[in-house]
């Protein structure tokens, strides 16, 4: 470890339970030979020689399997040490927003040739320059590169993100907005559960909202709203020993009543009658 913020590392375990631990680091792995299946936000990811991940903190990273001949190399990097430098680029670049926005639904880059050597001497220049503290100039030369790299990530995006908007605007604004909404479903996972504050989210009323799901899906924004959110609080009561007033709190709910009510109305039984049901039928099915 280089220092506190940013560490260069070949050691793979090390760095991805730093990434599940803390919840301020950035992580970016680069495979250099070998193969690397990775869960994230549960779905599998196979990365290849030559592709980049990169993993911001709110994305989820489950379980991982490597090819013995797996070699690669990976950076964590603290928020806070970016934040400055991801501020200038932000202010420079109009098409910021569709690019972070690409990269958390598609967060592996396969680089070509040219990009290849480019990654290769990024992080050379960086592995030196964080060693070097021999004046004041060091961290203004650190941060000059830091944002060189930057810059250089979102030209490469530039193609991919506006190819993406093509096909969007093929696809027609209604079917764009549904999408939308399933995605932030997927993300919020519960936490959520007024259809105004996804309306809000996207910009829409929450009528047309919900005349939008029911034209995709046959049933309104709120009986999808409360699908998601029961699914979620079956799987905690069924995978995890988690209390209800846990759960409560980890589904944002404005107290223990209101959740034990809700969960009567949704599961038909209480929380502890639905974990006993699901755990029986669990075991007879084995």
């Amino acid at each position: 470890m280089l220092n506190q913020d940013i560490t260069f590392s070949e050691n793979l375990d090390e760095l991805l339970a730093r990434f599940s631990s803390e919840n301020d680091c950035s992580l970016i792995i680069y495979c250099i030979a070998g193969k690397l299946q990775i869960e994230i936000d549960g779905q599998q990811r196979l990365i290849v020689p030559h592709d980049m991940l990169l993993c911001t903190p709110e994305l989820i990273v489950g379980n991982y399997l490597r090819s013995p001949d797996l070699k690669c190399k990976a950076i964590a990097i603290r928020k806070h040490a970016l934040d400055d430098v991801l501020y200038v680029c932000m202010r420079e670049d109009n098409n910021w927003w569709e690019k972070s926005k690409y990269l958390v639904h598609n967060p592996i880059i396969h680089l070509n040739e040219r990009q290849q050597e480019l990654g290769q001497l990024f992080n050379r220049l960086f592995q030196l320059y964080m060693e070097d503290n021999r004046s004041e100039l060091s961290e203004n030369i650190r941060r000059i590169f830091a944002q060189a790299a930057i810059y250089e990530l979102l030209n490469w995006l530039e193609g991919s993100v506006v190819q993406t908007q093509d096909t969007e605007r093929k696809q027609g604004r209604q079917e764009v907005l549904f999408r939308d909404f399933a995605l932030l479903l997927q993300e919020t996972k519960g936490r959520q559960r007024e259809v105004r504050w996804f309306a809000n989210q996207l910009a829409v009323t929450p009528k047309y909202l919900s005349v939008v799901c029911r034209a995709h899906s046959g049933n309104t924004a709120l009986v999808l709203i409360n699908e998601v959110t029961t699914q979620e609080i079956k799987r905690l009561l069924r995978q995890t020993d988690m209390s209800s007033k846990e759960i409560c709190g980890k589904m944002d709910f404005p107290s223990l009543s209101f959740f034990c009510k809700y969960v009567k109305q949704h599961l038909g039984m209480t929380a502890n009658e639905y974990r006993i049901v699901s755990r029986s039928n669990l075991v007879l099915s084995k």
